[in-house]
């Protein structure tokens, strides 16, 4: 891929008196105007594109890049990433795993990734869609807070342990990081580890690793959690090699964003659909897909990945957090762009 509640850390510390800051904290009267007033826009709300939103921390990046502005990358200042708790398995993941099923009956795994659409106006950023993914054990309910040239609407690229830093890797090898060490121990560009026993040569925490910690999270048990899962495939022994094999998508639909993974990621879609089962209104061409009759196909050269549930974490600012990318008329008020984390991986920005 291209980039990529209760057990939720949230920074307390606000940052007030900056009419660009990224999640403005929401008043209990409502009134959304004065919700950004709060943050400085004192002549009104046009720099204020998220006003009701949640409230995090100031991102001061170099060149005073702050705000949704803040950097994905570089020196001199903050940077923002994406958050660790979104990992497929996170202690918060399966927190709003446990809530569904108890509010609604639905026994779902959730996740958030990378995912593209033509046939959806904002081409599936902010929309949720359940998977049904052959040899794993339940659906998948992921919520798309990515878009890619490289990924189509017959693919998800999930967000999963140590699944491939890509091209536009901040998890490791550079000075800005957000992990120590070199990115040897993070497997292939694309796929990343290939097997769950190197799962354990994997740094366990971020250098922040603090926040990580105190979630219950591991990035070593989250790598392991996945291969647990079968939401990944090993190449080893195998004809194309390692990082190559992905399992099959079966089912691809459009579902409503359940509440506890909008609390995780705090973007929300005003045109979603009514309930969380798969439908034909909502469905993506192709599927459902359940006799198999196409299969992934990524290992073969030239092959594409057609049906593929693909992996990622490159630890990056989604696209989802730059406002250009999202079509305000489409979004909840407060709820327009994804919040990103600071280098721990949990604090929000």
């Amino acid at each position: 891929g291209l980039l990529i509640a209760a057990a939720l850390l949230v920074s307390a510390t606000s940052a007030a008196a900056h009419g660009d800051f990224l999640a403005p904290q929401s008043n209990t009267s409502g009134d959304i105007e004065a919700s950004c007033n709060v943050y400085g826009c004192t002549s009104g709300c046009n720099r204020c594109f998220n006003a009701g939103g949640r409230g995090g921390v100031m991102c001061k990046g170099a060149g005073g890049q702050t705000g949704y502005y803040c950097p994905a990358d570089g020196l001199g200042g903050d940077v923002t990433f994406a958050c660790m708790d979104w990992t497929f398995g996170s202690a918060a993941l399966r927190a709003a795993e446990a809530s569904l099923m108890e509010e609604s009956g639905q026994d779902v795994y959730m996740g958030v990734g990378t995912y593209g659409t033509s046939e959806d106006p904002q081409h599936g950023l902010g929309a949720c869609y359940r998977l049904r993914v052959e040899g794993v054990d339940k659906d998948i309910i992921a919520q798309s807070i990515n878009t890619g040239h490289d990924v189509a609407g017959n693919q998800f690229d999930l967000q999963i342990g140590a699944g491939g830093a890509g091209a536009f890797n901040t998890c490791a090898g550079g000075e800005a990081s957000m992990y120590s060490g070199g990115r040897g121990v993070w497997g292939c560009v694309y796929g990343g580890i290939d097997n769950r026993t190197a799962c354990a040569a994997l740094p366990a925490h971020p250098r922040q690793g603090s926040a990580m910690e105190a979630a219950g999270d591991s990035l070593v048990a989250l790598c392991e959690y996945s291969w647990d899962k079968a939401v990944r495939l090993s190449g080893a022994g195998l004809p194309a090699g390692e990082c190559k094999y992905n399992p099959t998508i079966l089912d691809v639909s459009r579902v409503h964003c359940p509440k506890q993974l909008v609390e995780l990621t705090q973007i929300q879609r005003l045109d979603e659909p009514e309930g969380y089962t798969a439908t034909d209104k909502w469905r993506t061409t192709g599927f459902p897909n359940f006799d198999g009759a196409h299969k992934c196909q990524a290992q073969e050269p030239g092959a594409g990945v057609d049906f593929c549930l693909t992996r990622m974490m490159d630890c990056r600012k989604p696209s989802g957090a730059f406002t250009d990318n999202v079509r305000p008329e489409l979004m909840v008020p407060g709820r327009k762009v994804v919040q990103t984390c600071t280098a721990d991986g949990y604090t929000r920005i």
